[in-house]
């Protein structure tokens, strides 16, 4: 009797121990998933300092603000494949694990966050490089691990449908934590979002009808609110503290590596022959003089002499680890773009004259520089008829990522965009940058097919929305 007793209670044991294994032995503080205010700011961190990277160097280069006086095969473009902007497809994979998570836990707001980042983040892949794989991503946990890659035309229209939900399902009165590029503000997160639509639109305009949407947009403020002034830019804000500084910055980069790129002619003598004072705020004058002089671009290495005869990026914003800001989109160029929109009758709504004043002079606020009494009046006024729109949107997209190359691409302009006498592609800017060499052998068979489709892997290969 004894041992059925002993028995009976062993099985009771046994029994009790597993039953509700899994929750007993599931620590509830300790989530195994990372959350969605744990992810963004790592995510939004990360794709600042890509962004800075990628504007102090490619950008400066391909959009001729600066040149190289050492390693100039991107002046010269001697381009080979190139992973510089495939390497955001990590950060898809997180915001996707944000969209999950808030999808299941119904969260709107983070939903939306990840719709908007997303749209941001592959509208930058595939305007690099074409046709890139978007409905298959980030879906290695499915089994998908050489995904397909899709048409430019279905990842813009994708990238809308996307946008327009995220602006609809935001709950502006409710913060999200973790966010560190709007301290959580979802009304600045919906002003981008219909921002970053507007610029777009107006990238696929040539190809697309946006003129309902365009409208739609800019007629409905309460609807689809949009930047009213550089406190709403898409900009993330470095502390300055270690390790929150950009990757430019004295303490993550060094001098000679901040200074490799020197400012262009065309940046130089642009602001010298308006007598801009932005000058002064992004150039320092050739060393021990008061001289500004910029070198050509795209010049063979052994014409270009020794750096010290030419200005140099202001050394400040290495220095003060707190004054290079990466910039996503800014107040200033939204109204270059309803500028062009309105001189183009894309939109009914204000005339370009207006929204190219307040673009003009968004841009001198945004940089801290007082912008002469006459410069929209004599210096820069505005005219439908010659380059002054589109150069004075160079000159304020500057260090906006590689926004001023994608704007050329579209427009070709400003018109002095022009390979130099050193280029090694047959005296043609490049419109593209080639696929990584990984994806040529790890997913070979849709890269072959994508290839196929764009009209070969080359950087002459124009993508699909880019019709100048």
């Amino acid at each position: 009797m004894k041992k059925i007793l002993i028995l009976v209670l062993l099985l009771c044991v046994s029994i009790s121990c597993t039953d509700n294994f899994e929750e007993i032995n599931t620590n509830k503080n300790q989530p195994t998933l990372a959350q969605p205010k744990t992810l963004l700011p790592n995510i939004i961190f990360n794709l600042a300092n890509e962004n800075v990277s990628n504007a102090f160097d490619f950008g400066d280069i391909v959009a001729q603000y600066g040149g190289n006086y050492e390693y100039n095969q991107l002046d010269v473009y001697n381009w080979g494949a190139d992973g510089r902007f495939w390497d955001n497809y990590k950060w898809l994979n997180d915001i996707n694990d944000i969209r999950k998570q808030a999808v299941a836990s119904d969260n709107k707001n983070y939903e939306a966050v990840s719709l908007i980042l997303e749209s941001y983040v592959i509208s930058v892949i595939t305007d690099s490089y074409g046709n890139v794989p978007y409905s298959e991503a980030s879906r290695g946990e499915e089994g998908i691990l050489k995904p397909i890659y899709d048409s430019q035309e279905q990842i813009y229209t994708k990238i809308f449908e996307n946008l327009t939900k995220a602006n609809s399902i935001i709950q502006t009165a409710s913060p999200v934590e973790g966010d560190i590029l709007f301290n959580g503000s979802m009304l600045k997160w919906k002003k981008f979002c219909n921002s970053l639509h507007i610029r777009l639109l107006m990238r696929v305009s040539n190809k697309m009808a946006v003129n309902t949407k365009l409208n739609d947009i800019v007629s409905n403020p309460a609807t689809y609110p949009l930047f009213e002034s550089n406190t709403d830019n898409a900009d993330y804000k470095y502390s300055g503290i270690f390790p929150n500084i950009s990757p430019m910055s004295n303490g993550i980069n060094r001098l000679y590596g901040y200074n490799i790129v020197m400012p262009s002619t065309h940046l130089v003598n642009t602001l010298i022959n308006n007598s801009d004072p932005r000058l002064k705020e992004w150039i320092d004058p050739i060393t021990g003089t008061t001289n500004q002089k910029g070198v050509q671009p795209g010049l063979p290495l052994d014409q270009i002499g020794e750096p010290t005869k030419y200005s140099r990026r202001t050394e400040d914003y290495f220095y003060t680890k707190t004054k290079i800001t990466s910039l996503f989109m800014t107040y200033s160029e939204l109204n270059f773009l309803l500028a062009e929109a309105s001189q183009r009758n894309i939109i009914s709504t204000g005339t370009a004259q207006g929204y190219y004043n307040i673009a003009v002079q968004a841009s001198f606020t945004q940089w801290n520089v007082t912008m002469p009494a006459n410069y929209l009046t004599v210096i820069a006024p505005y005219s439908p008829t010659n380059d002054v729109l589109y150069t004075q949107k160079w000159l304020a997209l500057y260090h906006t990522g590689v926004e001023a190359w994608f704007d050329w691409k579209r427009t070709g302009k400003p018109s002095f965009i022009q390979a130099g006498p050193g280029a090694k592609n047959n005296g043609k800017v490049p419109r593209r940058i080639m696929y990584p060499s990984i994806e040529q052998s790890i997913n070979a068979e849709n890269n072959t097919a994508a290839m196929q489709k764009i009209g070969g892997d080359n950087i002459n290969v124009k993508v699909w929305w880019d019709n100048f």
